[in-house]
């Protein structure tokens, strides 16, 4: 008897924590749903001068929109670099106010973080739905909850580049091209975690190198806004 209450217990440990990982509700974006060479560049954690401003650069000598995932107070800290990218033409979304993990924290203080950034971003002019992706994408049960009450989706992705822990701009690039395929989100960084300065140089000349590369193998590139409708969830 013994045993089968401790297996029982297992597998009701087991179902919770699976459960807490990968909530069965809500909507979470990890690729477009297509066929055709479309895929999504985005970056995470700025803004973050002057790297934000060289990578927008970059940007606009390939006619390339991007999606800017931002974290709050450094809209607070960097107004005028946040402007920049809606001026031209880019999107925004909420990367919570200050980037905590919020897959493991309590949903009154993922909301407030959620909220918070909102405000800013609304702040600056953006009126259509603010796209959202939780810090280090743990979207926890906790995440997933608030989110699902306010019919909001998460965006994940498909192409880690791992550029959080290199600078080199060979290994980035190596990295995305390898796991790029049609329908591909690819998570970037122009910033750090935590309101730090970060030098992104690596990821900037990466950028120029994806961007070229992906295009002389017939990619569009695109911002989330522009084929959200065709979407892939988990």
């Amino acid at each position: 008897m013994s045993l089968i209450i401790t297996t029982a217990i297992g597998f009701g440990a087991a179902a919770l924590l699976w459960i807490f990982f990968r909530p069965p509700f809500g909507k979470n974006i990890v690729r477009l749903n297509t066929d055709q060479r479309v895929v999504a560049l985005t970056y995470d954690d700025g803004p973050n001068p002057p790297y934000t401003e060289q990578l927008l650069d970059v940007l606009a000598k390939h006619n390339v929109k991007a999606t800017f995932f931002i974290i709050g107070n450094r809209i607070e800290k960097h107004p005028e670099t946040a402007n920049r990218i809606i001026a031209e033409g880019h999107q925004i979304g909420n990367h919570s106010h200050s980037h905590p993990l919020l897959g493991f924290l309590p949903p009154f203080y993922v909301q407030r973080q959620i909220e918070r950034t909102d405000d800013l971003i609304r702040q600056h002019g953006i009126t259509e739905k603010v796209v959202f992706r939780a810090p280090m994408l743990t979207r926890f049960l906790p995440v997933a909850y608030v989110l699902a009450k306010r019919d909001r989706i998460h965006i994940s992705c498909d192409v880690w580049s791992w550029d959080w822990t290199t600078q080199n701009p060979d290994k980035i690039t190596e990295t995305v091209l390898k796991k790029t395929k049609p329908g591909s989100i690819i998570v970037l960084h122009d910033g750090k975690a935590e309101n730090k300065n970060a030098n992104r140089s690596g990821t900037i000349e990466a950028t120029d190198r994806i961007i070229t590369a992906l295009k002389q193998d017939g990619y569009r590139l695109v911002r989330l806004s522009d084929c959200l409708a065709k979407a892939v969830t988990s």
